[in-house]
Parts: structure tokens; C-alpha cells; sequence
């Protein structure tokens, strides 16, 4: 649960301490006394956060953060160590253990509640984005392929000369497998190119700078989008916790050696790269969702809803949309003679066709089968009627070369165009029943082209409507 704590430490008087200021935070607190109780209580009682003390005997802190991070049951815990020693050497080696934070135990409690909320906060985001991640995943024992990593750029804000000291030592300390580079930078440049991770030295530009820039970044870019790592000492507890709370990543406490940064930055960019690959997924979940997979066009659930909206738009603006319903000819016939396989070949091909010729704002979409829409704001009838004789003409020109075939595929296809003038869109009706009543009025478009003897375009001019409305039974063969 993530609001629910697990203290291992062997010392009474520790654990009754830290008890009581998570107690005292409305966390929920269970306690493991000694080293091997940690692992079992973690597995039953499933805490968000195990809080571990570094002078736990036996197996000791490092050993408890690398069982607990290898253990399916307690691998989503977060691992937080508290350690009485102040040793920057120390603190890399149990962030290279697993721990995800390392704080002195002389931090004021605010500043260890604040930096235990962050850890929190940047779980939870995860835990959300994992929720609504719907993109497709592989099966079976496939893994998923490696995405391309370009060089991750570490920049270091310090007016200090002390600043090249610290470059050098933490390029040296990063790990190859990191393929990041690390760059002294102004204020300035910094906010026009943001890299991965920042550090800011708070000592060297003060309070009010610090402050200012961690704002400034995390406001114009949003959380996540760069890491914000700050340098303070751990006397400027009160300005740890103002950049805590206007949204820096995590604390680098003053002085640090090469390794603890490395560590430290190396925890920052895996957090930053975790959620950025959830964004991928959920954008590649929401464009399948949208599209429909064969041709690449949008479908059906991405085209009605976006058709309402247009259509609330059009009595505000006065400006017609038009409607361009396409059916393929005599389709049936590839599929039957040539296979699915043939038919699907016919279909990309259009369905380039369709999008290299809608101009935007303007869309097309696949509706089923061998049926498309274009939809064209600001479009009046004798634009639609000109573009649609063009479509027409195009996909009349198509040929498209299938393995096994003896010849080369031809289709021809029917257009029907309704054109939607702002005094159209009833007011008593709904904007679904709006959408459905235009949609049928280009769809009976199309079916007085095929009974006229398809590959041509036929427009609504009105007349159309007090026809009787024609079923694709009534023309025989598409």
C-alpha cells in the first residue's frame, strides 16, 4: 500500500522515533526488528516505502535494499535508507544497492517527510500513467525492442569555481552504460536548452535564484521533463524544503564526492526515462485507438466524436463543412478472385490516395470495409465537388501490383458529398442525431453514384433527401 511504511531498525529508541514523526504524518507504520524479519513482513504486509536503518546488524542496509529490489513480492517498494554517518562515499554504494534515497539522520524531520513525499508523488505518477497505458504489448516470451538512447546531457549550474572540479569528478564517476555527457551551464542556457538532469548549486546562487529557476523550470516545462537535482548543505534545510515543494526531483547534500552524484543522477535519469516511456505508451495506446491499424487513417470512434465538435462549430462560425463519403467499386470481386490479402493492398493504396488529398484542417477516415470519409471545414460545394472529381480520378488511375496476380489491381470508386451550411444544424435536435442525419445524406449521395453507374460523384443538393433511402442490398455488388 503506498501509504503504508515498514521501519526496519534493530534500535528501540529508533524506531519508536521514526514511528512516531510517520505516525504523525498519517502514514500507516509496521516495524521489523531484525534484519531477516525485513523481508517476510515486506512480502506480507506490502508496504509503498521500507524505511531501513543503516546500522541495521547482520546482513546490514545494502544486502536489505538489493533483496528487496530482487524479490518479485517487494521489487515496487521504495527503498529508503537513514543513516547516522554523513559519508558521501557510503551513500553511492546503497544507492547502487537499490536504495532510492539516503538522508542523514540529523535532516530535520520536515526535510525527511518532504523528501519522502517526492519519492511518493513520483511513484504515484507512475502508477497512474501505468494505469492508462493501453499500447500494445508483446506476447508470449518476446521482449520488447530497445529503444534508440541518444547522449543524456547532466548540466551543473554553479557561479563557484569549485564548479569544474565537480564536472570532471562526475563524468568520471557516471557510468558508461549512462553515454551521458556533462556540461558547465548559465542561467541563460540552461533555460533554452534543458538537458535530462540539472543540478543547481543553491550555495553558489543563493536562495532566491535557486528558487526562482526551479520554479521557473518546472512551471514552463512541467514535472518530470527535466530532472532538477539541488546541492545544499544540510544546515539550508528550509530552502530544501521550498524547492521540494515547488517540484526539484531529489537532494544532493553538500559536499558530495563524484560517486554520490553519479548515483544519484544515474536514480534521477532512470526515473525520468520511466515515465517518459510511459508517455510513448499511452501515446502509441491513444494513435491505436485511434487509427484504424490497416491504413493508417483515422476510424471510426476518432471520426463521430470529432464530427460533433465540428458541427457545435458550425453555427458559431457560419462556415459549411463538407462531407465526402467514399465506397470503393465492384470490392468484393479483388477479395473474391485475388484474396483478403489483395483486397487489403487496394486499401492502403486509396487510402494514400485519400490522405495525400485532404487538405487540412480537413481528415479522412476509414468507416468499415471499403467505405471512407473526408471531412473539410470550410468547404462550400463546389470546393468539395472539385476535390472530390480529383479523388476520383486518382484512385480511377491506381495501379497497384500484387505478387501472384497476372495483371495489375484496378479499382474505381463512388463519392457522395453533403455539405453542411451553418442554417442546417437544427437546434431542437442533438449533435448526434445532427451527425447521423448528414452522415445518411452523404451516404444517400453515394448510393444515387452507384446506381448511376459508380466511379463518378454525386452531390445532396437537397432533392436527395425526400428520396426513398437506398440499403446496400439495393445496389448489388458495391
Amino acid at each position: 500500500m503506498p501509504g503504508r511504511i515498514l521501519i526496519a531498525d534493530d534500535r528501540f529508541a529508533s524506531r519508536l522515533m521514526l514511528a512516531a514523526l510517520f505516525g504523525g504524518a498519517y502514514y500507516e507504520v509496521v516495524q521489523a526488528d531484525r534484519a531477516d524479519r525485513v523481508l517476510p513482513v515486506a512480502r506480507a504486509e506490502r508496504p509503498g516505502v521500507v524505511v531501513i536503518s543503516d546500522g541495521m546488524a547482520n546482513i546490514g542496509a545494502a544486502a536489505l535494499c538489493e533483496s528487496l529490489r530482487r524479490d518479485p513480492a517487494t521489487t515496487g517498494a521504495l527503498r529508503v535508507v537513514m543513516t547516522d554517518r554523513v559519508d558521501s562515499a557510503r551513500a553511492a554504494v546503497l544507492i547502487g544497492a537499490g536504495a532510492d534515497d539516503v538522508i542523514a539522520r540529523s535532516c530535520r524531520d520536515e526535510e525527511v517527510l518532504a523528501r519522502l513525499r517526492t519519492l511518493i508523488d513520483h511513484r504515484a505518477r507512475v502508477r497512474e500513467l501505468s494505469l492508462r497505458d493501453v499500447s500494445p504489448r508483446p506476447q508470449g516470451m518476446a521482449e520488447p525492442a530497445p529503444a534508440f538512447v541518444t547522449e543524456r546531457r547532466i548540466a551543473i549550474l554553479s557561479p563557484r569555481a569549485i564548479a569544474d572540479k565537480w564536472r570532471d569528478s562526475v563524468a568520471r564517476a557516471l557510468p558508461l552504460r549512462l553515454a551521458a555527457r556533462v556540461d558547465l551551464v548559465s542561467p541563460e542556457a540552461v533555460t533554452a536548452h534543458l538537458p535530462d538532469v540539472l543540478v543547481l548549486d543553491s550555495e553558489g546562487l543563493g536562495t532566491d535564484a535557486t528558487l526562482r529557476l526551479v520554479a521557473q523550470i518546472t512551471r514552463e516545462t512541467g514535472p518530470g521533463a527535466t530532472q532538477l537535482l539541488i546541492a545544499a548543505g544540510n544546515e539550508n534545510s528550509q530552502l530544501v524544503l521550498r524547492a521540494l515543494d515547488l517540484g526539484a526531483d531529489g537532494i544532493l547534500p553538500l559536499p558530495f564526492t563524484g560517486a554520490e552524484a553519479a548515483a544519484r543522477i544515474g536514480l534521477l535519469v532512470r526515473r525520468r526515462e520511466e515515465i517518459a516511456q510511459l508517455h510513448q505508451g499511452l501515446r502509441i495506446g491513444l494513435q491505436s485507438a485511434m487509427t484504424d491499424p490497416l491504413t493508417g487513417l483515422y476510424n471510426r470512434r476518432y471520426t463521430l466524436p470529432r464530427l460533433d465538435n465540428l458541427l457545435r462549430d458550425v453555427t458559431m462560425t457560419g462556415r459549411p463543412i463538407a462531407l465526402l463519403m467514399v465506397d470503393l467499386d465492384h470490392f468484393k470481386r479483388i477479395n473474391d478472385c485475388h484474396g483478403h490479402p489483395a483486397g487489403d493492398a487496394v486499401l492502403c493504396a486509396v487510402a494514400k490516395v485519400l490522405g495525400e488529398a485532404t487538405p487540412s484542417p480537413g481528415f479522412a477516415a476509414r468507416m468499415g470495409g471499403e467505405e471512407f470519409l473526408i471531412v473539410l471545414p470550410d468547404c462550400d460545394r463546389a470546393a468539395a465537388t472539385t476535390l472530390a472529381q480529383r479523388i476520383r480520378s486518382a484512385i480511377a488511375d491506381l495501379v497497384v501490383p500484387y505478387p501472384g496476380c497476372s495483371a495489375d489491381l484496378k479499382i474505381t470508386a463512388s463519392i457522395g458529398i453533403a455539405v453542411i451550411p451553418a442554417p442546417s444544424v437544427a437546434r431542437s435536435a442533438t449533435i448526434d442525431e445532427e451527425t447521423a442525419r448528414h452522415l445518411a445524406r452523404a451516404d444517400r449521395a453515394l448510393y444515387r453514384a452507384k446506381r448511376a453507374g459508380r466511379n463518378r460523384v454525386v452531390c445532396d443538393l437537397g432533392v436527395v433527401e425526400t428520396e426513398p433511402e437506398l440499403s446496400e442490398r439495393q445496389v448489388q455488388g458495391g
